[in-house]
């Protein structure tokens, strides 16, 4: 019997390496979108594509296979029997996939897994088991036989076909806009592999993780502090971007999203200085004379009082469950009386 469900799909931001585009030719298909001009991560770029339904209307049982779905491109997938060989293209993946499946069904996760500036996991024992570590090169994925396959949104077109022309089963995973967004992706990959009761208890923890963070928060008073998330070259988060998420659930108030711009986008430090944000997390690729020693910037709030920190890039970009992390590390940063770091 077949079973139908639909993912939400979702623009892929941009990234450099993993998290961090909008500006940089992408060099390989593996990364999650986030920030551009890193140099972890992968430059993508792609328009909005509105919603079609919800993905958890019809969502099969565990185990009901084969299964019919349509992934975020609009293409329909098949999946026969619940995988056993599978491969991550994307870092997100990776992540979420370790936990669902382990090293024994996961043959292979992207070689970013290992880099522990941008990956959750590259401590993780079970990491270690993952017998191949993959950059987007069609034919080590076609080698290795899989019988799963999950890629981005933003992932090289011409990979993608590659891919399906040699009779892979590839689902492209989109959805990178929210946490709510993370979470779908989560019960639908869980789905695929398979493993909806455990895809559904790691979207419980999440709640019940931020449901904590939301209380710690809702005790501190006066006006919520305004937040610039700043990355190398200049480049902020907008509404319509996890970061933007993170910072409102973490009691604050993004300032790029207060001062009208979505998605990421690239200001001077006029702008900057106009949005004169309260607290400015930086990520890790940003230069101290960008920023911190920056004497154009000595009269902004956050630089007064000292509220210039750099948040691990694994916590801000991720596009798995540890998203919570990120929202953890930024309430901390905001209310260090109220919520204990990561």
């Amino acid at each position: 019997m077949h079973k139908r469900i639909s993912l939400l799909a979702f623009p892929a931001l941009i990234l450099a390496l993993l998290l961090s585009a909008c500006a940089a030719p992408a060099p390989a298909a593996t990364q999650e979108p986030s920030p551009p001009l890193v140099d972890t991560q992968e430059a993508a770029s792609e328009p909005v594509v509105a919603a079609t339904e919800e993905a958890t209307e019809e969502a099969p049982v565990e185990g009901d296979f084969p299964l019919t779905v349509t992934d975020a491109l609009g293409n329909e997938v098949t999946i026969p029997a619940k995988p056993q060989r599978i491969i991550s293209l994307t870092l997100g993946t990776d992540e979420i996939l370790l936990s669902l499946v382990g090293p024994e069904r996961l043959i292979g996760v992207t070689y970013l897994a290992q880099d522990e500036t941008t990956s959750n996991i590259a401590s993780d024992p079970d990491l270690a088991k993952v017998a191949n570590s993959l950059e987007a090169d069609p034919e080590q994925v076609i080698a290795l036989e899989p019988d799963l396959v999950i890629v981005a949104s933003f992932t090289n077109p011409a990979v993608l076909d590659q891919l399906v022309s040699a009779g892979l089963t590839v689902y492209v995973v989109g959805n990178f806009i929210s946490i709510d967004a993370m979470e779908e992706n989560i019960l639908q990959i869980g789905a695929l592999v398979g493993e909806d009761a455990a895809a559904q208890a790691m979207v419980a923890s999440m709640d019940e993780s931020l449901a904590v963070v939301a209380d710690e928060v809702s005790q501190a008073g006066g006006d919520p502090p305004r937040v610039l998330y700043f990355t190398s070259g200049g480049w902020v988060a907008g509404s319509a971007t996890t970061v933007d998420d993170m910072i409102v659930r973490a009691g604050g108030v993004n300032a790029a999203a207060e001062a009208g711009l979505v998605d990421w986008n690239q200001v001077g430090e006029e702008a900057v200085l106009t949005m004169n944000p309260d607290a400015v997390i930086l990520s890790p690729y940003v230069t101290d004379d960008e920023f911190k020693t920056n004497p154009v910037y000595a009269t902004l709030n956050a630089v007064v009082s000292d509220r210039v920190v750099t948040i691990s890039d694994a916590y801000m970009s991720a596009t798995s469950q540890y998203i919570v992390l990120g929202v953890e590390a930024v309430a901390h940063l905001l209310h260090p009386e109220l919520v204990s770091a990561p």
